[in-house]
């Protein structure tokens, strides 16, 4: 396969796990939203969330694809945004930045006009780049001249992804970004499987390289958990999001090497981290219930039974009950 097939495969790939993330939950949407663009959407604000239309065909049947457009239907009206996810550093991608939002202002404002001039209202716009590159600054721009010889800048701010820990993100609300902590050790075992190194020599650096992705697989693991413990993170997100993060790493071991051992470790984390949290939330679940219920007066033994509680675990629920009244 040629290079620029794989990449394009590869990318077509990322933006189909980008759209599962930007599609959790409505709160978990709306945050991560609001992290990215410094808004302050408060979920019961926000009526619906509507993905937009990102395939725009010019002139000639050029077509061009943007990645995400999300439109926003809050209590203080209607909000556009654009979010495009990048590995590599690309020159032209301000430009295409401006295309696209172009083609959605140009699309928005089909039919409308005020007072007989339409109006070209641009997209809110981010680039996530998501591999370490310190050539990219915190925006991207380019000098635009008008027709009457006037000049004007055109940025687009960008996240640098790479400069995030699971920690940050946590602190930050993007939770949907976690699982693409990964994307850090892709591009170090890219450049150490195209070097010339010697197969020792590469071996030496894959192993390396793999157990510092077991380390921020754990850290991610731990975050995950923690919001989940905390119901910040509801079971169904949780799941979208582990799908993604095995999607990531199944990519990563099948195209660098066998590492089984490395691959059977990470396999026992996702099963002791996770389920440990997700049977942790249940508990916690399932004590509510038992408590209400036996507000209600029900005996231990149907409540055991209702709930999956063992008859010992309700009674010393129903003796705390007790000794708080």
């Amino acid at each position: 396969m040629k290079v620029t097939d794989r990449r394009k495969k590869e990318k077509l790939k990322l933006d189909q796990m980008m759209r599962v993330l930007f599609r959790l939950s409505k709160r978990l949407t709306v945050q991560l939203i609001s992290g990215l663009f410094g808004e302050q959407f408060a979920t019961e604000d926000v009526k619906s969330i509507h993905y937009g239309n990102g395939e725009f065909v010019l002139d000639e049947y050029e077509r061009i694809v943007g990645d995400l457009f999300l439109k926003l239907d809050t209590r203080r009206g209607l909000f556009q945004y654009h979010v495009e996810f990048q590995t590599l550093n690309d020159q032209s991608m301000v430009i295409r930045m401006f295309r696209y939002g172009f083609e959605k202002a140009l699309e928005l404002a089909e039919g409308s006009a005020d007072n007989g001039l339409p109006l070209l209202a641009f997209p809110r716009q981010i680039v996530i780049f998501l591999e370490e590159n310190e050539a990219i600054g915190e925006e991207l721009a380019f000098r635009m001249r008008l027709p009457d010889g006037t000049e004007t800048v055109y940025t687009v701010p960008v996240l640098r992804y790479w400069t995030l820990s699971p920690r940050d993100l946590q602190e930050r609300r993007l939770f949907a970004l976690l699982p693409l902590q990964v994307f850090g050790s892709r591009k170090n075992m890219r450049l150490i499987a195209a070097s010339t190194r010697t197969d020792d020599e590469k071996r030496q650096l894959f192993t390396r390289e793999f157990a510092r992705l077991k380390e921020t697989i754990g850290e991610t693991l731990d975050v995950i958990r923690d919001l989940h413990q905390q119901r910040l993170l509801p079971t169904g997100d949780m799941d979208r999001i582990l799908q993604v993060l095995g999607n990531i790493l199944n990519y990563l071991y099948r195209h660098y090497g066998e590492y089984k051992q490395t691959e059977e470790e990470v396999r026992r984390m996702f099963k002791t981290y996770i389920p440990e949290a997700m049977k942790k939330g249940e508990k916690k679940a399932k004590i509510k219930v038992a408590r209400n219920l036996l507000k209600m007066g029900l005996d231990v033994g149907m409540i055991a039974k209702a709930t999956e509680l063992t008859p010992e675990e309700v009674t010393s629920l129903q003796k705390k009950k007790s000794s708080v009244q």
